[in-house]
């Protein structure tokens, strides 16, 4: 299975690579490879009821590359990170993170789009990114293929579809595997004002389990996207998701009672209608910058089932001088599963400010500061997580055009 993935990515990026060479037009490529160094100390390093703290050092190597023509892109970044403790030595562990995207375009009016990636995550980022729960700190490893193509029916109009593919797996036994293949297609049509296009989307999604449980959901969108000016725009999508999940459960069989009874297993069959919202907004000035928005979808995740995620998020940056850059990132999740055969559900709080002070162009030096909070609904506890940390950051970028 394996095998066909990595060989489809290697001919789809050299085909994207090729499409420059043979237009025989200008190419742009630049090469940033890069060292960070980080030391932490972690109040919570499991995030756990139970707090272990724990200083962390951390290093990783970066390579990121980026290759433009007029008629091909193509990005990829390598970041493998080295996680070292100071008391929980077993902990120790090499993360990894390889990311493909491309686009290349076949004739004027056809793209054809290709995402890529490959992570090993033992500090479950991912994992909360992706389904709003936190799940300890366990090795996660993802495998997406993302495959599409976007044709332009006329000046204003473009039809796009994709396929996609991602499998997850975990070294916790408690945890389950899941692979969940989806299929979008939709149009996009610019109103003649130029700065406002209407959107819709059709969402097929398919998500299979160890031992024959899995969730199917459609989901159908419609929306906008407008430019108020070249530093501000507004992005609106609603709609409905229409969900089937099937699960086999545990059933206590007394028909033959009083002489004896058992527990048998019984399929369970259940469907949900969910609403789905996604409102983003970009807003830059000269030294300022912000990024929000609310999202609520559904999504797998280690535990079975679907989840539904509430998730409101806000990114700020601002330039206080040529050297000196501050950001602060701060969301607010809460998800719950969507079907009877579970009640796990959690709100998770994060706020983290930091600063980026260019000591010299190559070399930069960033602390910075993490506060979280978590509640799982269960059991009706709450914990919270403090870290602070200094990093520092060499890159040497190249660059080249022929």
């Amino acid at each position: 299975m394996r095998a066909w993935r990595t060989k489809a990515v290697l001919i789809l990026t050299l085909w994207l690579i090729g499409g420059g060479a043979r237009t025989g037009v200008t190419a742009d490529w630049s090469v940033v490879p890069s060292l960070d160094l980080r030391t932490e100390f972690n109040s919570n390093i499991n995030f756990s009821y139970e707090k272990l703290s724990d200083y962390i050092f951390r290093i990783r190597p970066g390579l990121d590359f980026a290759y433009a023509t007029e008629t091909s892109q193509l990005q990829a970044l390598f970041h493998p990170t080295g996680w070292a403790y100071v008391s929980h030595r077993n902990l120790d562990t090499i993360d990894q993170n390889y990311q493909i995207s491309g686009r290349y375009q076949v004739m004027p009016r056809l793209n054809l789009l290709l995402n890529a990636s490959y992570i090993v995550d033992s500090s479950l980022s991912q994992e909360l990114t992706t389904s709003g729960l936190f799940i300890g700190r366990q090795p996660r490893e993802s495998i997406a293929l993302s495959p599409g193509f976007g044709f332009a029916l006329t000046e204003r109009l473009l039809f796009n579809a994709g396929y996609s593919f991602n499998q997850v797996s975990y070294t916790d036994p408690d945890l389950r595997n899941y692979t969940t293949q989806g299929a979008n297609g939709g149009l996009n049509y610019l109103l003649s004002n130029e700065k406002t296009t209407l959107l819709t989307t059709l969402s097929l999604r398919d998500t299979r389990y160890p031992g024959g449980d899995y969730t199917r959901s459609l989901g159908t969108y419609g929306g906008f996207n407008h430019k108020f000016s070249e530093t501000w725009d507004v992005n609106l999508m609603g709609g409905v998701n229409f969900s089937e999940l099937s699960f086999k459960t545990a059933v206590f069989d007394s028909s033959t009672f009083p002489f004896f009874s058992q527990v048998r297993q019984q399929r369970q069959v259940s469907h949900s209608v969910q609403p789905y919202v996604d409102v983003s907004t970009r807003m830059r000035w000269t030294r300022a910058s912000i990024v929000g928005g609310y999202n609520r979808d559904q999504s797998a995740s280690a535990y079975g089932g679907l989840y539904e995620t509430n998730r409101v998020y806000l990114n700020l940056s601002y330039d206080f001088t040529e050297k000196l850059r501050g950001t602060c990132n701060g969301f607010l999740s809460f998800s719950q599963n969507s079907s009877e055969h579970s009640d796990v559900g959690q709100t998770y709080f994060s706020i983290n400010p930091q600063l980026n002070y260019k000591i010299t162009e190559k070399l930069t030096l960033s602390p910075g500061y993490s506060y979280g909070l978590r509640e799982d609904q269960g059991v009706k506890r709450t914990t919270d997580q403090h870290v602070v940390w200094l990093s520092l950051n060499y890159s040497y970028p190249l660059h080249s055009q022929y």
